[in-house]
């Protein structure tokens, strides 16, 4: 065997080695910085979603208040349609505001697990889990909106109808009736006073 022969082959695997041990660094690195950008990523992204959902529900119950607006217009312009009454003012009264139903995916997962012990005795371990996420629309920006599966409507509390011409035993009746078809709610929740 050759001395410079012995010499190159060393040479060689030092060098390859140093090469690889100069990837592993960079990829090591690579890896933190990735992993650093993502939890940095979510902790702000975080922070900017609580803020878009305070906003949101504003958003929410101010919805809550034009869809009681509308109605409100809405019956009025109806009510003041009905042969014998004059003008009339609507005020409709809600249980709660709007409910957003989102899409929510769900796992479950169980187990069972027979042990023996020395004695011949028995014993059965159950195990289950359930992991429950809403379902985000994926728009490939950082506010992704919930998937919303439907949205329900606030239940009418009450109506209280004050028009011109009620005193009328028969145009109170009327006005009572059709606030009950118009919204579905029972003659009780309705109540009609001359203007």
């Amino acid at each position: 065997m050759d001395l410079n022969r012995i010499k190159e082959k060393l040479y060689d695997m030092g060098t390859k080695r140093l090469l690889q041990n100069l990837l592993i660094i960079c990829l090591v690195a690579a890896i933190l910085v990735i992993t650093a950008d993502t939890f940095l990523g979510n902790s702000n992204q975080s922070r900017n979603s609580i803020g878009e959902t305070d906003i949101q529900l504003n958003i929410q119950s101010d919805s809550a208040a034009t869809y009681e607006e509308q109605l409100e217009n809405k019956l009025t312009g109806i009510l003041q349609q009905i042969s014998g009454v004059g003008e009339v003012s609507v005020m409709i009264t809600l249980n709660a505001g709007k409910e957003v139903i989102p899409a929510v995916n769900t796992i479950e997962t169980g187990s069972q697990t027979n042990e023996r012990d020395g004695d011949g005795g028995t014993r059965t371990v159950l195990q289950n889990s359930t992991d429950s996420r809403v379902v985000l629309k994926n728009s490939g920006s950082a506010d992704d909106q919930p998937l919303i599966v439907k949205e329900v409507m606030p239940e009418v509390k009450g109506v209280i109808v004050v028009a011109q011409g009620a005193e009328r035993v028969e145009i109170a009746a009327q006005l009572t009736e059709a606030v009950q078809t118009v919204l579905g709610i029972p003659a009780f929740r309705v109540k009609v006073y001359p203007k």
